[in-house]
């Protein structure tokens, strides 16, 4: 499962592969604001099972604390993506 920091929208989705996308809209450099993350537990419970939703509960608070897996940059505006593990 990836989780993107710095998209846009905040938004839970599946890649064309399945794969769990959350999407932040929150600055990479901050930690996530408590109504970014209730709008985005409101979406992703919509879309990730219960495992899935369990771990971003875990990780997305915590987000910004640790190093993040990659950025990427797309049309100008540098994403923060982390790789969750679902157990």
């Amino acid at each position: 499962m990836l989780v993107v920091q710095g998209a846009p929208v905040t938004a839970a989705v599946r890649s064309s592969t399945g794969e769990a996308v959350v999407l932040l809209s929150s600055d990479a450099l901050r930690r996530v604001p408590e109504a970014t993350l209730a709008d985005m537990f409101k979406a992703a419970a919509a879309v990730l099972s219960a495992a899935e939703l369990q771990a971003v509960h875990k990780a997305v608070p915590e987000l910004g604390t640790g190093l993040p897996d990659f950025h990427v940059r797309v049309e100008g505006t540098l994403l923060t993506v982390y790789r969750l593990t679902v157990s």
